[in-house]
């Protein structure tokens, strides 16, 4: 039987058995303290009470001292290596999820939105790391205290020992089964709408002028506050669960002090117990269930470890690279028309299928305008290199009943420019994303020198095929470092070159350590201009023989703008870019394409023509 979500998160946590046993010891040391500080103390007051020689009491008096300062001692331990162990388990979670997710091969991550990955690989996986902290330490901390408080109590009086087990079953097993049955029902909805909430905000940061040009940042607004309420409603009804199950607790507190006076009472009546004892008969209960007290937050984090747990299992369950052997299964070539998610994507037209004849042969000419099913050959290159791109057949979209590009055959040979033009959301960056292989495609298929990218190993399509997307990372280092996260042997000499050709030469003159200035997390210590040309300089530097641009000068001073877009598709200014790669660029400035330029213009219904820029 396959292990649950929770416990493959609990292995990827890769906690050391021998760091969460020095928590839990360090814990049921503190505790322990807390309960033999009672005892004692109870034992003092009332055997103080009779008078005795001052030397009886001396022993006493010391044991409340140590015991006193022990229990400090070791709930800082506690915290300290209880702590430890759960960022150790996180960054160890993280790592593995990051593993996992690049072993993947389906495009289940692409059609996730920014925000809700966001939320899943930050706040579903720091509930892993307090599962460690809230349920799994105190939960084996109650489960020991209670085997010690039992052993303690029950010789001391048999009735007492009874009324403590009740108490202790009450506090320790009735108390978080309601709270965790309670929350059940509603963690999930919690978790599921924090991520609503997060993917909403994020979405609406990004694109906040594009919805305000479009006239639809109202309404992405009021389906932001509509998620915030959602989200707050299920707050709201994790707390009444919540707070009847830490009732429990107070009344199992009260049941243990009277099982503990009628048989203090009884004893002294018998005259069979001290003072002293009777003392601890009375006191120790008000100390006895510091433990059971954490219970049912560790039965409301376990729900929404469980919950977490679930949602990271549907990021890291899937295809993986087996070493050695394709990734994945020809499933267009072998007739399947299923897309990522399960639902029949719409048919190819029988000429369009994947089985359909491999791309066209290179043509002498660009195309005159015609339809996308012509399958023409976009430029003319020279033979024999590497980054034969085509498209057979090709349907690409985030789902199956809405297309954003249909029936679309396309060769681009070595050496190939192609300007990709359209309104916003007609489908030009999911066209991008399908070319790089990023996305699957729903009917069709995609080839790189000859070969469907859905059998090609992802470091083979990685290698040759780059992809600049629009909303790219920039990441919290260095200039140098984000610009060798493409390409590792990358000298100061190459950096400064891709720099400056895309004409950030001057920005970086200005930097007070010139390569080595850090730049802020997502690059929010520069421009936005600025930002878009460091992302363009990282992909100059990957000089792939494949290379895709999504609006790589938007936010740029239109004179600048069009004098680098007209370097990228220009085949003889190799400025930017070798003359021999790839060049497939999105852009709204059609007016700034070269003459002769071949343009795919994607327009309504998912209908993409040809046609060349004059």
């Amino acid at each position: 039987m396959s292990a649950t979500p929770l416990r493959r998160a609990e292995r990827m946590l890769e906690i050391p058995t021998g760091r969460l046993l020095a928590a839990l010891a360090a814990a049921c040391a503190t505790l322990g303290s807390a309960f033999a500080l009672a005892a004692v103390s109870a034992y003092l007051v009332t055997r103080a009470w009779t008078m005795p020689p001052v030397l009886d009491l001396t022993v006493a008096v010391v044991m409340v001292r140590a015991l006193g300062v022990a229990r400090g001692v070791f709930r800082w331990l506690e915290r300290m290596l209880t702590h430890d162990v759960a960022l150790r388990g996180v960054v160890s979670l993280r790592t593995n999820l990051f593993t996992a997710l690049a072993a993947r091969t389906d495009d289940a991550l692409t059609r996730l939105r920014r925000g809700d990955l966001l939320a899943r690989l930050g706040d579903d996986a720091q509930e892993l790391g307090d599962h460690v902290i809230t349920a799994i330490v105190p939960s084996l901390v109650a489960a020991i205290m209670a085997v010690v408080v039992l052993a303690t109590i029950t010789p001391l009086s048999p009735l007492a020992g009874i009324a403590m087990l009740l108490a202790l079953a009450l506090a320790t097993v009735l108390a978080p089964l309601m709270a965790y049955r309670a929350a059940l029902l509603t963690e999930q909805a919690v978790v599921t709408t924090r991520s609503g909430v997060t993917a909403g905000a994020v979405e609406i940061l990004d694109d906040a002028t594009s919805l305000r040009l479009d006239g639809r940042l109202g309404a992405a607004l009021e389906e932001l506050r509509s998620r915030q309420e959602e989200h707050d409603a299920a707050i709201d009804r994790a707390a009444l669960p919540s707070a009847v199950a830490s009732a429990a607790v107070p009344l199992a507190m009260i049941l243990a002090v009277t099982g503990s006076l009628l048989a203090a009472g009884a004893a002294w009546t018998d005259g069979g117990a001290s003072a002293g004892q009777v003392g601890v008969l009375l006191l120790l209960p008000l100390s006895s269930f510091e433990a059971a007290t954490a219970l049912p937050a560790a039965a409301s984090q376990y729900a929404r470890s469980r919950a977490a747990a679930a949602r990271l299992a549907e990021l890291t369950d899937g295809p993986a690279t087996p070493a050695g052997t394709p990734p994945r299964d020809d499933r267009r070539g072998s007739g399947s028309d299923s897309d990522s998610d399960g639902e029949r994507a719409p048919a190819a037209t029988p000429a369009r299928s994947a089985q359909s004849a491999p791309c066209a042969q290179s043509a002498s000419s660009a195309p005159s305008a015609q339809s996308a099913s012509s399958a023409p050959s976009v430029q003319a290159a020279p033979p024999g290199g590497s980054g034969h791109l085509c498209a057979v057949g090709l349907t690409a979209g985030w789902t199956a009943d809405a297309p954003r590009v249909a029936d679309l055959d396309l060769d681009l040979p070595p050496g190939s420019r192609l300007a990709v033009v359209g309104a916003s959301g007609s489908g030009k960056s999911t066209l991008l994303a399908t070319l790089a292989g990023l996305l699957d495609p729903l009917a069709g298929r995609v080839e790189l020198d000859g070969r469907d990218l859905a059998v090609l190993p992802a470091p083979e399509v990685r290698a040759e095929v780059t992809m600049f997307a629009e909303d790219a990372h920039v990441f919290a280092t260095t200039v140098r470092e984000n610009l060798r996260v493409v390409r590792g042997d990358l000298d100061d000499g190459t950096a400064l070159a891709a720099l400056d050709a895309v004409g950030l030469d001057d920005w970086l003159a200005t930097l007070p350590r010139g390569l080595d200035t850090p730049i802020g997390p997502d690059g929010t210590t520069v421009s936005g201009g600025e930002r878009r040309r460091l992302l363009l300089a990282r992909a100059v530097v990957r000089r792939g023989p494949v290379l895709l641009l999504d609006e790589p000068t938007e936010h740029l001073e239109t004179a600048r703008g069009d004098a680098l877009l007209r370097a990228l598709l220009d085949p003889a200014d190799e400025t930017l870019v070798p003359a021999s790669s790839t060049v497939v660029v999105v852009t709204h400035r059609i007016e700034a394409v070269p003459a002769a330029t071949p343009v795919l213009r994607i327009g309504d219904h998912a209908r993409a023509c040809f046609e060349e820029h004059r």
